[in-house]
């Protein structure tokens, strides 16, 4: 059984809702056509706007699950943010376990459109790390990530396959020291 995890499209984080920019729509593009090539049983999709509409250019046929929308940054090693209550980053680890642990009881390969520090934590479930993966793993909008389990072992596959996304994204992605926005 495989989890394939996909990262929203590039999001615009001054407009309510947090919805794909222009740009976000082209990468959700290069998506679809990408998971084109894979084989899944089950899709879901975080209920915020941006993973939604990601999951959108794919198909309109999909699980709507609010336990995989973002979690607290904290969560991966990231820094505190201001204003932000030690409560959340309980619910959100709570929430990220659940589903988690949920996804590895399905017998069926499953896609799963989401945001980068859910993939990460995810991740880093699978290497049992204790690693500040907030700084060392890149997880660009509308990457790929493979989990795969099988034979009662859980392994990563692949991590942040990019190579589907326009040329022009590319090279933007190659050319910048900030590969992603964080967005809270």
């Amino acid at each position: 059984m495989k989890i394939i995890l996909v990262r929203h499209g590039e999001a615009d984080s001054n407009i309510e809702g947090v919805p794909l920019t222009k740009k976000g729509l082209a990468e959700a593009k290069s998506v679809a056509k990408e998971l084109s090539k894979y084989s899944f049983e089950k899709i879901y999709s975080s209920n915020l706007i941006r993973a939604k509409q990601t999951c959108e250019e794919f198909t309109k046929e999909y699980i709507e699950d609010e336990r995989i929308r973002e979690i607290y940054r904290v969560l991966i090693g990231g820094a505190v943010k201001e204003g932000t209550s030690k409560d959340r980053e309980i619910l959100d680890k709570k929430r990220a376990d659940e589903s988690f642990n949920e996804l590895l009881k399905e017998d069926e390969n499953a896609l799963i459109f989401c945001h980068g520090n859910l993939i990460r934590y995810y991740i880093n479930k699978v290497l049992k790390s204790k690693e500040n993966l907030w700084k060392v793993m890149t997880i660009n909008n509308c990457s790929i990530s493979i989990l795969e389990f099988k034979e009662n072992i859980l392994e990563i596959r692949n991590i942040n396959l990019i190579n589907h996304l326009p040329k022009e994204i590319l090279e933007e992605i190659s050319n910048s020291d900030k590969k992603e926005i964080y967005l809270p």
